[in-house]
């Protein structure tokens, strides 16, 4: 049983030193673009928000569609060899995952905060759970890192293109759609 914990720790190591060696370059990137952007004029600034959007959109679903077929995979493969239950049995539990990924792409694709609302509670529920069934530590960080993380990155993401959109459209929409009202004033209020 050490064998597991020492490969998954290795394992981790490795997808976490790789996951930092990609995210930071990329991150410093996105930054630099950002700051490169930001001094055009409103034409630049509504298509470098609409880029925005579709970036966080994009990564978004690239997390639920990664995090399914990982799942997937990891399913059929973890079923078929280790449980020896047979093909039947391990294609229909790789079809959970599969068909979980494929409600959160549809759903997400026109109800983003309600999809990222639901990501946060699967994942909050997913801790309980691994609390609740004692997982070891090589479980937790495959699950923290292969399932937890994905989802808590996608819910955010979503969360933050909705918004986005939602403050675009209103720029775009404040020009002469809304006029001021007052309201009449019956003499001075003490």
């Amino acid at each position: 049983m050490s064998l597991i914990i020492v490969a998954a720790l290795i394992i981790t190591g490795i997808l976490g030193a790789v996951a930092v060696a990609v995210a930071v370059p990329a991150v410093f990137g996105l930054m630099a673009f950002d700051a490169y952007t930001s001094r055009d004029a409103d034409a630049a600034r509504i298509a470098d928000a609409e880029q925005r959007i579709q970036v966080e959109r994009g990564f978004a679903r690239a997390f639920v569609i990664a995090g399914g077929s990982f799942w997937t995979v990891a399913t059929f493969a973890g079923l078929y060899t280790y449980a020896e239950s047979g093909v039947g049995f391990a294609l229909i539990s790789a079809f959970i995952p599969l068909v979980a990924a494929l409600a959160t792409m549809i759903v997400g694709w026109y109800f983003e905060r309600a999809v990222s609302v639901l990501l946060v509670l699967a994942s909050f529920a997913l801790v309980v759970y691994g609390a609740v069934a004692a997982f070891e530590l090589g479980v937790w960080a495959i699950v923290t890192i292969f399932l937890i993380g994905p989802m808590m990155t996608a819910a955010a993401l979503f969360w933050m293109a909705r918004r986005d959109q939602e403050a675009l459209e209103l720029s775009l929409n404040i020009g002469g759609e809304l006029a001021t009202v007052t309201a009449p004033t019956r003499g001075p209020r003490f």
